[in-house]
């Protein structure tokens, strides 16, 4: 387990003011408030971990901020922040699972169809996920440096006449044609950070009165 605490929650496990370089072992139980919500709880229920506070500087450019990190790997300071980094990946992830391949809305009626439909969009991204992979071995480029969604074209384009390839030395020429398009779709090198985006709302609707009878 490796979660991220907020800062009021982190300091009553830790029993005393948030600091850099804090690291100790704390029992985690629940509160008054997630007993009531959770009746289920046993009584002696609780979680044995670690509270680590490191104060943490974002690539932003925006003010440093304490990071308190709560986890039960037996992993060094720095692995375990290294690790916690890498949370952002299972984003992107899920948004190439549901935009760029659709399973944002589901089509079929059955749970039998369902299920179909999901293991084939996952077949999707493994089978895309190991093309970027071969080429990440060949260039030594890291995965996250290439274009999924390029990549994704690529198959589509090539992938009927590599299934129909006629004999090994076909499919062998077709898979280097490929790989040598998937080569050519890596992320670009930006010298400068673009800035983000303010983030903003839709303005809400008008209001209307109630219908009466």
């Amino acid at each position: 387990m490796l979660l991220r605490l907020t800062p009021p929650r982190a300091q009553r496990l830790a029993a005393e003011t948030l600091r850099d370089g804090l690291d100790r072992q704390v029992v985690w139980k629940p509160s008054r408030e997630e007993r009531r919500a959770h009746p289920e709880l046993p009584a002696d229920a609780s979680v044995q971990g670690r509270l680590l506070v490191r104060k943490v500087q974002p690539n932003n450019g925006d003010a440093a901020f304490l990071l308190a990190l709560f986890t039960t790997l037996p992993l060094s300071v720095d692995k375990t922040c290294e690790l916690y980094g890498q949370r952002w990946a299972i984003e992107t992830d899920l948004r190439q699972l549901k935009q760029m391949l659709g399973l944002d809305q589901l089509t079929c009626s059955t749970p039998d169809m369902l299920a179909k439909e999901i293991e084939m969009g996952i077949t999707t991204y493994n089978l895309v996920r190991a093309l970027i992979g071969l080429a990440s071995q060949q260039s030594g480029i890291p995965p996250r440096g290439y274009r999924f969604t390029k990549v994704r074209r690529i198959l589509q384009t090539f992938g009927p006449a590599l299934a129909n390839a006629p004999d090994q030395r076909t499919a062998q020429r077709i898979l280097n044609q490929i790989m040598t398009y998937v080569q050519q779709s890596r992320l670009p090198r930006r010298k400068r950070k673009r800035p983000s985006y303010p983030r903003q709302v839709w303005k809400r609707g008008e209001t209307f009165p109630s219908r009466k009878r």
